[in-house]
């Protein structure tokens, strides 16, 4: 025999044993039956509810007094143009 039919033939065998062995049924495993858990009648604890403190929109007030919003506001800066002037 060649070196070739020595490798070959043992892979081939090999692999049709693989395939032979997938197609068997799965042997089915028996669960041990397990108790019923017991429900316990046990009070549900009340939880207290804590009142969150009320957020102040200070947004309504600053932007609709037009006085604020003009001292808040940035100055108008000039800005001088580059392009123009002796070049």
């Amino acid at each position: 025999m060649t070196k070739i039919s020595k490798f070959l033939f043992p892979l081939l065998l090999a692999m049709l044993v693989i395939s032979i062995s997938g197609c068997t049924e799965p042997t089915a495993t028996v669960e041990p039956p397990t108790a019923e858990p017991v429900v316990e009648n046990t009070p549900i604890p009340t939880l207290a509810v804590l009142s969150e403190p009320e957020i102040q929109n200070n947004c309504l007030e600053c932007h609709t007094d037009k006085e604020r919003l003009i001292d808040n506001a940035k100055p108008i800066l000039e800005v001088v143009s580059e392009n123009e002037g002796a070049g």
